[in-house]
């Protein structure tokens, strides 16, 4: 019977130093990939699972992180891209940024397509009103009603 007393003593006095680490926020979201989206005020950030603030609450939605480590942020109707460590690669300038096709996407900015490589450089300006990308790695724009063949410049 000691024995067992003084195991629930000792457990008892782990349990009194537990610290509240995010106690902050108003909503914490699952933990993935080490980060977790939190929400405060209406506004949403990260943080680590140690509760280190990665990225203070500022947008007004987060996605979540893919393999290459970024994700798209929402800021007053326009989206940009951070990174997992909470760097801002893309500022939230554009309408749209589509899914990475290999290094690139393709993004929508003052309703005209552009494109942007993974580390948040601008290849080709937002100038055009369409750009694809073919599977054979041609990507096609139209501008002023004019198909034409572009080739990104390292």
């Amino acid at each position: 019977m000691r024995i067992i007393t003084v195991l629930i003593l000792t457990l008892s006095l782990f349990a009194t130093h537990a610290q509240e680490i995010s106690k902050q926020y108003d909503k914490i979201g699952r933990f993935s990939q080490g980060v977790a989206v939190v929400w405060k005020n209406g506004k949403c950030g990260l943080i680590s699972q140690a509760g280190k603030e990665i990225i203070k609450p500022q947008y007004d939605r987060i996605s979540s992180f893919g393999n290459d480590g970024l994700a798209y942020t929402w800021k007053n109707g326009l989206v940009g891209l951070v990174n997992i460590q909470g760097k801002e690669i893309v500022k939230n300038e554009y309408q749209k940024i589509g899914k990475f096709n290999g290094f690139y996407a393709i993004t929508r900015k003052n309703g005209l397509a552009g494109m942007i490589n993974k580390r948040g450089n601008v290849v080709i300006k937002n100038e055009y009103e369409k750009i694809t990308i073919h599977r054979n790695g041609v990507i096609r724009g139209v501008k002023d009603g004019k198909e034409v063949i572009l080739t990104i410049q390292n």
